[in-house]
């Protein structure tokens, strides 16, 4: 049937009406779409659904802040000296918050025997700084931490060190300790008594060292061109070793040979010739002035001695002209003297090694050697001979230091000192030739070598 006007007119309205509603509704699945934000603004607010309630979080913990290691450190220092490691410590702290470093000082009589007790009980401290000739002896009973191939950088920092106080550490094919501060003996010389001599250098050679010694005696008035301070090996050892001498051979085997040799015997056979002909003062077996008064006072136109004297003779003779020079030359043409100083050193079972170990490495620095140096302390760092830094003085004994040789480093050293001081008597008292008393020191040292 024809569909009338009226129901095409219905049927339009239908699907108008049907299209209308589609456009309107929201896609399945499809999330409505926001209204700009000019558009939300203008709509009246509604209220949010409420978000779903959390368990309250947990705090975070603050990590507990971690307590500096604190590590011992043992010394002998001067008044002046103790004064000035407080601020190199103050130095390391500052540069090593997580390290507190505690000095205990020590008199020289009390230092060794309250080391031996603690190490004992048990109770060593972390660090010590010590004498060079004791720290074969504490490595020999198994005190002291070995220190190359375990210490960080030990190889740069000890090839930075002269080689004379280095060698002090060496034990048994092993360093046990680096040199903290170190020192040797030169030539002091009375330059007014020279002069009224009318000379006006010191000696070079040891030919002129001899003669120059006789030439400013006079035995009758007790006036003595060279005054030692004793007979232990310390005493005669810048001679010795200038003239080519030799306690032992360079693995510590043997003395026959050696403190008995030709060179050992002309230095000795020098100082006993010197002292028979009334060039040496007699105070070297007991009694007399000792060697700094008299050298200040013009008794002892020469004493060998170390860079202390400044700060003595500013003590004692403030007005004295202090005059130093090298160690004359041996035969061979070179000079040499001993090395002085102390070491330090780490002691076996440490609870805080890696941390001795930074203090140690601080101790050998520039800036602590630097600073160290300020209260007369020398340096044992190579690198800062001429430096500006330290006193001019320093000059003589930094220079010497290149050829200076340590004492032998063994645990029975003061045995083999023994040794060679009563030789050396022997030859003063006429008892004994230098060559019979030391081929008799050989003999006892190499019973001590054994």
């Amino acid at each position: 049937m024809k569909p009338t006007k009226v129901s095409l007119i219905a049927i339009s309205l239908l699907v108008a009406l049907s299209i209308l509603l589609g456009a309107c509704a929201p896609a399945a699945n499809q999330p409505a779409e926001q209204p700009a934000a000019s558009d939300a603004a203008q709509q009246p607010a509604t209220e949010a659904p409420a978000a779903p309630a959390e368990a309250p979080a947990e705090p975070t913990a603050e990590p507990a802040p971690v307590e500096p290691v604190t590590i011992s450190y043992w010394h002998t220092m001067s008044d002046a000296e103790e004064d000035q490691l407080a601020n190199v410590i103050a130095a390391f702290e500052a540069a090593n918050p997580e390290i507190n470093v505690e000095p205990t000082r020590y008199s020289w009589d009390d230092f060794k025997p309250a080391l031996l007790t603690a190490i004992a009980g048990g109770e060593a401290p972390d660090t010590a700084r010590m004498d060079i000739a004791w720290v074969s002896e504490f490595a020999n009973q198994g005190a002291l931490m070995q220190l190359d191939g375990v210490m960080p950088d030990f190889d740069s920092i000890a090839a930075a060190t002269f080689p004379g106080p280095l060698s002090t550490n060496f034990w048994q094919g092993h360093y046990y300790g680096l040199p903290q501060n170190t020192n040797t003996q030169v030539i002091l010389w009375n330059k007014a008594v020279f002069e009224a001599a009318g000379l006006s250098q010191p000696p070079a050679t040891m030919d002129e060292f001899k003669e120059m010694a006789c030439q400013l005696s006079d035995a009758a008035n007790e006036k003595y061109g060279y005054a030692l301070g004793g007979t232990y090996f310390w005493a005669p050892a810048p001679i010795f070793y200038a003239m080519g001498g030799k306690v032992v051979d360079d693995a510590i085997t043997t003395a026959s040979g050696y403190i008995n040799s030709a060179e050992s015997v002309a230095a000795f056979t020098l100082l006993t010739d010197m002292y028979n002909q009334g060039c040496i003062s007699p105070n070297l077996l007991g009694g007399g002035i000792g060697t700094s008064d008299g050298h200040a006072t013009g008794m002892y136109a020469m004493i060998i001695d170390g860079p202390w004297m400044v700060d003595i003779y500013k003590g004692q003779y403030p007005d004295f002209e202090v005059n130093f020079a090298p160690i004359p030359t041996g035969a061979a043409g070179t000079t040499s003297s001993v090395v002085g100083g102390e070491d330090l050193v780490i002691f076996e079972g440490s609870k805080h090694a890696d941390a001795a170990m930074k203090w140690a490495a601080f101790l050998l620095s520039e800036e602590a050697q630097v600073m160290m140096a300020e209260v007369g302390v020398m340096p044992t760092l190579a690198s800062l001979t001429g430096d500006a830094r330290l006193p001019e003085y320093f000059g003589v004994f930094l220079t010497q230091l290149e050829t200076a040789q340590a004492r032998v480093p063994h645990p029975k050293w003061s045995d083999m000192d023994n040794a060679i001081n009563n030789a050396f008597q022997r030859m003063l008292r006429g008892e004994q030739t230098p060559q019979q008393a030391l081929d008799q020191a050989a003999v006892e040292i190499d019973a001590l070598l054994k």
